[in-house]
């Protein structure tokens, strides 16, 4: 029989954007009160939580990894989507609650599709030694261990080697990028949202902590850890998306992305929002997002 129908409550604001205005009161929903969350906390299975090594064998990650319905697709291999971050900061696999709230993720293993999770070198909350050795060398470490969790996924059975695509959001956008150009073999497509594509364009107080002194002092290391200086090895499918008015990670990189593309005469698709920042804040602006970049997926790892 289906479930009955679940009346909303009365006190919640209007959906879309309304809901976030600041005058919006805020609210707290229970089991209790809203028979809704435990029929969400239903439908979403916490990811499998799992170590395993680096490529070079020097240190452990930790992982998570959402698969799907084995009953409604079989027990892989899956078309699979690497969800990063992978920068200072930031510890994005953790057992928790807001693991299993991923809608993305959970949205994604509903449709068959397989998501990887991967703190790797640099992330918070690894000790200083973890998160120092990214320094003075962005975008080289990340990238290896984003491919030894695929590596691992692969050799479990869960991974669909020729379907893998990346998916990242401001440094996970530069990562997404970074390893669509660096590991082609492994990373068919790529979605760089608002993505720092040179390191010598991005804030001074966060950016010459992690490389180490100026582009002056370290043109070299500026130029290894920028993206431009590596697309001729991209052979996959590359989507960018920004906002025009990003404060953060200023659109200027990926128009400079975008043009070494052309240069290089390399196909790509580019999703603009004039009227958003650093990631789309309306309701209709950020469905429209997520219907654009499943689309994307849908096609390159069909």
């Amino acid at each position: 029989t289906s479930a009955p129908a679940v009346a909303p409550l009365c006190a919640l604001p209007p959906a879309g954007d309304a809901a976030a205005a600041a005058t919006a009161p805020v609210q707290l929903y229970t089991a209790a009160s809203d028979p809704r969350v435990d029929a969400m906390a239903a439908m979403l299975r916490p990811p499998r939580l799992a170590s395993l090594p680096s490529t070079d064998g020097t240190t452990t990650l930790e992982a998570a990894f959402y698969a799907p319905d084995a009953k409604l697709f079989g027990d892989g291999p899956y078309p699979t989507v690497v969800s990063c971050y992978g920068g200072p900061h930031v510890q994005f696999v953790a057992d928790s609650w807001g693991m299993t709230a991923d809608l993305r993720a959970q949205f994604l293993r509903s449709q068959g599709v397989l998501v990887i999770k991967c703190d790797n070198r640099g992330s918070d909350r690894r000790g200083l030694p973890f998160e120092a050795s990214i320094q003075g060398k962005l975008g080289q470490l990340e990238v290896d261990d984003q491919v030894a969790a695929v590596a691992h996924a692969v050799a479990e059975g869960l991974a669909d080697p020729a379907r893998v695509g990346i998916y990242g959001w401001s440094y996970g956008g530069y990562l997404s990028a970074m390893c669509l150009a660096k590991a082609p073999d492994v990373f068919r497509c790529a979605v760089a949202g608002a993505p720092v594509t040179s390191w010598d364009g991005y804030d001074t107080h966060y950016t010459e902590r992690y490389m180490g002194g100026t582009p002056a002092q370290l043109p070299e290391a500026y130029e290894a850890s920028s993206v431009m200086a590596h697309v001729d090895g991209v052979q996959g499918a590359l989507l960018l998306v920004h906002g025009l008015v990003d404060e953060n990670v200023h659109f200027r990189h990926t128009a400079r992305l975008a043009q070494a593309m052309v240069d290089a005469q390399k196909a790509h698709e580019l999703l603009t929002f004039p009227n958003e920042r650093h990631s789309p804040r309306s309701q209709k602006d950020r469905t429209f997002m997520e219907q654009r970049v499943f689309a994307f997926l849908q096609r390159w790892l069909a």
